[in-house]
């Protein structure tokens, strides 16, 4: 899972300025423009055309559950090549370097990321159109996902991994994070692993209630997506997080409070409300959601 904090296990070396080939892409490499615990995204341009810009992910994988969460973000990304609202993925390799691989990732340079856009509004709130707007390229993207079969959980959803891309539409990124293992888990043994999938590959402010708590025995499915939809949606918004992500049982009771500005419509927050429903059951799936930033009046209201 992509987290921004300080790179732990860097080489000396890096491989900024140096020339590569990934795939059937010839690239410079350049400059480092995001960092993670064993990983690192460069900026980087096409070696033949250099008006062609890319991202470059650079992962160190230690283990087979790290080669193994690579494999699966390459799958995921390939599944979904073309569709407007997902990075798109041009070229990847792996490395054997005896004990461990290196992946190359080189996918599609996003300018920003919706962090970084709402950080630089300061308290300049959204219209509710443009909210809306953001919000509708998310759940495409989400749409998209949950139609396969079996349906993709992406499970990491969050204002960190929306990116800008140069068309101007929000694009969603980070699929290590990715399950199609919907199930209710029922065995003591079979609980603390997937706890510590959970904790290890999720994000404690837009976390489900199911996932904070496996003894409730709920099926734990793409209805987590859902859920940090909901969350998303409020970050959007009102420019901070429904839930700090600390407080389990705030989460498991659904305790939050709409703040009384910026006002929005009952149409947001009534959305918000289905989408933070603490039983999985009782909310939307992307069908129904997507369906309804599709009504007429908001389509009209969207531009």
């Amino acid at each position: 899972m992509w987290r921004f904090k300080p790179f732990m296990q860097k080489e000396p070396t890096g491989l900024e300025g140096r020339t590569i080939d990934v795939g059937n892409l010839k690239i410079h490499v350049r400059n480092v423009i995001a960092e993670g615990g064993f990983s690192c995204v460069y900026s980087a341009r096409d070696a033949v055309n250099a008006s062609k810009q890319y991202a470059l992910k650079h992962m160190m994988c230690n283990d087979e559950e790290s080669l193994e969460l690579v494999m699966k973000e390459i799958s995921v990304m390939k599944s979904l090549r073309g569709h407007p609202n997902i990075v798109t993925l041009h070229a990847h390799t792996i490395i054997d370097m005896g004990r461990t691989k290196e992946a190359l990732l080189v996918m599609e340079f996003c300018d920003k990321s919706l962090v970084n856009v709402l950080e630089g509004r300061g308290a300049g709130f959204f219209e509710e159109k443009q909210a809306l707007a953001i919000f509708r390229d998310v759940c495409n993207a989400v749409f998209a996902m949950h139609c396969q079969s079996p349906p993709i959980a992406h499970r990491d959803l969050k204002a960190e991994n929306l990116l800008l891309g140069s068309d101007g539409s929000w694009k969603l990124c980070d699929f290590g994070s990715t399950s199609t293992n919907h199930k209710r888990f029922e065995k003591l043994e079979e609980m603390g692993v997937e706890e510590d999938n959970i904790r290890k590959h999720t994000t404690p402010a837009y976390r489900a209630p199911e996932m904070w708590d496996l003894l409730r025995r709920e099926l734990i499915n793409e209805k987590v997506d859902i859920w940090a939809l909901g969350c998303l949606l409020f970050r959007i918004c009102y420019f901070k997080n429904a839930f700090d992500g600390e407080s389990k049982l705030q989460i498991l009771n659904g305790n939050y409070r709409i703040p009384e500005l910026p006002k929005y419509s009952s149409f947001i927050t009534d959305l918000i409300r289905d989408m933070l429903q603490a039983s999985p059951d009782d909310r939307p799936d992307i069908t129904q959601a997507s369906a309804l930033l599709d009504w007429p009046f908001i389509s009209m209201n969207l531009g």
